[in-house]
């Protein structure tokens, strides 16, 4: 099974995908989730195509089908 990070940024957002049983893969996903939420993004975990189950996540799991990282809001 494989799992996707969606990184919404400024230019749209940027996919890195993994596969459970690719030791390799999980670990740059991991690191990818944990350096993002170190800068404040938000982690979501989407479940189905139509992302209609959806919750707020704080740590990495690689049984996730999707997750999408959205930046920390800007207030101004």
């Amino acid at each position: 099974m494989q799992g996707e990070l969606a990184v919404m940024n400024d230019t749209g957002d940027t996919k890195l995908i993994w596969s459970q049983g690719n030791a390799d893969e999980v670990a740059a996903a991991r690191e990818m989730f944990d350096k993002l939420r170190k800068k404040g993004f938000v982690a979501y975990s989407v479940k189905g195509r139509d992302g209609e189950k959806n919750e707020i996540i704080r740590e990495f799991d690689p049984a996730s089908e999707r997750i999408i990282m959205a930046p920390p809001m800007q207030g101004g």
